[in-house]
């Protein structure tokens, strides 16, 4: 991959090796604990760690939160959704992400109009434009103005005020509404999350409609290299969706105070946040606390986090994870930060596990520690 970093912004600190790189992922993921960084303490602070976590799978959603705090409760991420901490909505790339409360608001307002400018044609082939989002809305302000409601009970509103009846339009307004910042998914009744008002479920301020973009857009990129690192221009632009000189502005601004580190691996140029020196400087301590099993959520940050993968899993190996490159992407099997296969649950209770090696048979040790990581898995709650 093209180096996408202009050297003048920051001058590296090392170069590493791609398993340096993987290794550095976990811990900058909050996927393993260090000596230094720790675990987050809750389901809070580790979404606001990522940013943003990849959620069209909510269960997994779940489970890919709860695996990065100390209690590995799923029922906690599921309560900082029912109680407004967490929400998800679509803030970048057409696609459904957990937020924090506190982040959905600016993320939204700042990533949100590429995503609807990229689905204006879609949303026109099949009779939605503005105004018509502008009738849904009303709809739904009168609808969620005395609280949560249900997609089948917003959807119905939406019937009655004219609409195409169906699930396909029920998803298209909610998605719209939501990209533009109007709505988002809060508390889960049963398998159903529910929708609410942005404007009342969300923090006052939380927009920062007073800040300017560029100075968002450089609090932006300080997040993700910290919670992501160490990470490229390019995989910025792939998980924001934004331009490749959007992209490198706001390097420079976060650079500019200090949130950026630099660091190499074969010629290319990877970002860190602040910590990342203090990683580069001991890695026998990043060896160390990345030894072993891991198995990671379907949809997991640490795989779909990045436009280059190729630091966790080959090419190859990348295609088993998403077979036919339809999006869907299969947990996965770490050994040592590298990924050597995927999993799965099975039997009538889901209880038991089933790992598929990229290749070969796994070592009789690794099979034992496959087992043991799976019997320490957050359980995976429903949701939709």
């Amino acid at each position: 991959m093209p180096d996408a970093t202009p050297r003048s912004v920051i001058s590296p600190i090392a170069d590493l090796t791609r398993d340096d790189v993987a290794r550095l992922r976990l811990v900058s993921q909050r996927l393993v604990p260090h000596p230094v960084l720790g675990l987050p303490p809750g389901p809070v602070e580790a979404v606001a760690n990522l940013l943003a976590v990849q959620a069209q799978d909510l269960p997994a959603a779940h489970v890919a939160v709860a695996s990065r705090t100390p209690g590995r409760d799923a029922a906690a991420v599921r309560a900082a959704l029912d109680d407004g901490r967490l929400v998800r909505t679509w803030p970048m790339r057409g696609t459904l992400h957990l937020l924090t409360a506190a982040d959905a608001g600016w993320m939204t307002r700042l990533l949100g109009p590429r995503a609807m400018a990229a689905a204006a044609k879609r949303w026109l082939d099949v009779g939605l434009d503005d105004a018509a989002f502008d009738r849904a809305l009303v709809v739904a302000r009168e609808l969620l103005a005395d609280g949560p409601a249900s997609r089948d009970e917003l959807g119905a509103a939406w019937t009655g005020a004219g609409f195409e009846p169906g699930s396909s339009t029920t998803y298209r307004l909610l998605n719209g509404l939501a990209t533009r910042g109007e709505l988002v998914l809060g508390p889960v009744r049963g398998a159903d999350q529910l929708v609410v008002l942005a404007s009342t479920w969300l923090p006052e301020g939380s927009r920062r409609e007073h800040e300017p973009d560029e100075m968002l857009f450089a609090d932006l990129v300080a997040r993700y290299v910290a919670g992501h690192g160490p990470a490229s221009v390019a995989d910025l632009v792939r998980w924001s969706y934004q331009t490749t000189g959007a992209v490198k502005k706001a390097v420079a601004v976060a650079a500019a105070s200090g949130l950026v580190a630099a660091v190499t691996c074969e010629g290319r140029s990877l970002l860190g946040g602040p910590d990342l020196a203090g990683l580069v400087a001991d890695l026998d301590s990043v060896r160390a606390a990345t030894e072993g099993v891991l198995l990671t959520a379907a949809f997991d940050e640490l795989v779909l986090g990045y436009a280059d993968r190729t630091a966790t899993l080959s090419p190859e190996e990348e295609r088993l994870v998403v077979p036919g490159g339809n999006g869907m992407f299969k947990p996965v099997v770490v050994v040592d930060g590298r990924a050597v296969g995927t999993w799965a649950r099975t039997g009538s209770k889901r209880d038991r596990l089933v790992v598929t090696p990229f290749a070969g048979t796994l070592p009789a040790a690794v099979e034992a520690a496959c087992q043991e990581a799976f019997a320490a898995l957050p359980a995976a709650l429903p949701g939709r």
